[in-house]
């Protein structure tokens, strides 16, 4: 893998020769880049088609995603950062916020083998708020337990960055939105 995409992509996962292949979430988002036939994938016991070449953009923060199919699976999951394909993807980011379970369906990519060049291409500064929602409702569930190495994996930017769009999408500093939480939450 290129170096200047090791920021935001942790691996290529090769699914070759299986029937069946699971997920394991990884705190970030995966897309699956389908390489040959027209196959279903069940997820969630809900089947969806996926044509040659298709890809389809997943959530797999917390989830772990089964991936079935009666013919032999031949795809490759690329498996991001944090929100680092945000910066890949930016125009699918508020359709998956906003139906986290669900694949969201990208464009066809039938150069597979050539997956450097692709996501350096796709590379671009990000506008979105790094998904800021999935941090608000990080710090609802822990309460003034945050732990802000989790905080910036999960946002996959820098501290000076997060607390800039933080202020921008929140309307105050990631840690005062964090002490407001930890006076908030029962004792």
């Amino acid at each position: 893998m290129h170096k200047k995409l090791t920021k935001y992509i942790e691996s290529y996962d090769m699914i070759k020769e299986t029937n069946t292949y699971d997920l394991i979430p990884n705190g970030g988002m995966i897309v699956l880049i389908n390489n040959k036939s027209n196959y279903s994938v069940t997820i969630e016991d809900i089947s969806y088609e996926i044509k040659e070449y298709q890809s389809i953009l997943i959530n797999a923060y917390t989830k772990s995603l089964e991936l079935k199919s009666k013919e032999n699976i031949n795809m490759v999951a690329v498996r991001f950062k944090g929100a680092g394909a945000s910066f890949f993807y930016e125009k699918y980011m508020d359709e998956l916020m906003y139906n986290p379970n669900e694949p969201i369906y990208i464009e066809n990519n039938d150069e597979v083998e050539k997956l450097d060049p692709y996501f350096l291409n796709r590379l671009k500064v990000g506008t979105l708020p790094f998904n800021i929602m999935k941090i608000i409702d990080l710090l609802d569930v822990q309460g003034s337990d945050f732990n802000i190495d989790e905080v910036l994996r999960l946002a996959n930017v820098p501290r000076r960055i997060l607390d800039k769009t933080f202020r921008l999408r929140a309307g105050m500093s990631f840690k005062n939105y964090a002490g407001i939480k930890e006076l908030s939450s029962p004792v």
